[in-house]
């Protein structure tokens, strides 16, 4: 397994005790209602939530015991993509997607070439000289996901990526994401409220109600069987979504 995590995190009042893995190779969606504790498994695994008990292991590697062992986050081979996409306001687009290579102690010829080819995948390649106030939601979005792409991550960490978009740049952004996935060898953990977003990308689903896995199944099998009244009203409202 590429990410392996039995964790608890106690998060003010409510306690987060989450179990999962995931395979290289694979996209795992994690759904469920706001304040879930969704947001707190991905920042455990990128090692800015420390665990109280548990474990977190990414390649067969602990990275965090809830105890002595704790790998930094800039030592942990994890790619993050925030909601708020969090770009460097005074780089180009070019210069924040090569940050993360340089930033690894690449020279700068092969930071910018690593961030060229990333540029060039999610069709932004004519964008490279902007600032990020000069990009609508949907292509600040892409230039998020290329830095984190250039890094050449083990895991991939989609933090509700299309939450701030309109429907039109979601789906153009869905799309492009999708084709990016395709070719992306490590595992990636997409954290949606959105069931459309896991239909799109994802072939399996992790529900956590309450900071609880209530389902763990192939999309295919949660489609068939949901475990919950809250699965079920999902299921129904990606549905009527569909249709609108």
């Amino acid at each position: 397994m590429s990410v392996q995590l039995a964790a608890r995190v106690q998060r003010g009042e409510m306690t987060v005790d989450v179990s999962l893995a995931a395979e290289r190779g694979t996209v795992t969606a994690i759904v469920g209602p706001n304040g879930a504790g969704k947001s707190t498994v991905l920042r455990a695994i990128a090692g800015l939530q420390p665990i109280d008990t548990g474990m977190v292991a990414i390649d067969g590697v602990t990275v965090d015991d809830g105890g002595d062992v704790l790998v930094a986050p800039q030592k942990r081979r994890v790619g993050v993509v925030f909601q708020d996409y969090l770009l460097f306001p005074h780089l180009s687009v070019r210069d924040n997607v090569s940050f993360g290579p340089r930033s690894a102690g690449l020279s700068r010829a092969q930071a910018r070439a690593l961030a060229d080819v990333e540029l060039e995948r999610l069709q932004l390649t004519s964008l490279a000289a902007r600032l990020p106030g000069q990009l609508s939601g949907g292509q600040a979005q892409r230039v998020a996901l290329a830095r984190a792409l250039a890094t050449r991550p083990s895991v991939l960490l989609l933090d509700e990526p299309m939450a701030a978009l309109d429907v039109e740049s979601r789906r153009e952004v869905r799309a492009l994401l999708a084709s990016a996935l395709t070719d992306f060898a490590g595992t990636t953990l997409l954290v949606s409220h959105d069931l459309r977003d896991a239909l799109a990308l994802a072939s399996r689903l992790v529900v956590i109600e309450d900071g609880r896995v209530t389902q763990d199944a192939a999309i295919a099998d949660v489609l068939k069987t949901p475990a919950t009244p809250y699965v079920r009203a999902l299921i129904d409202e990606a549905g009527a979504a569909g249709r609108d």
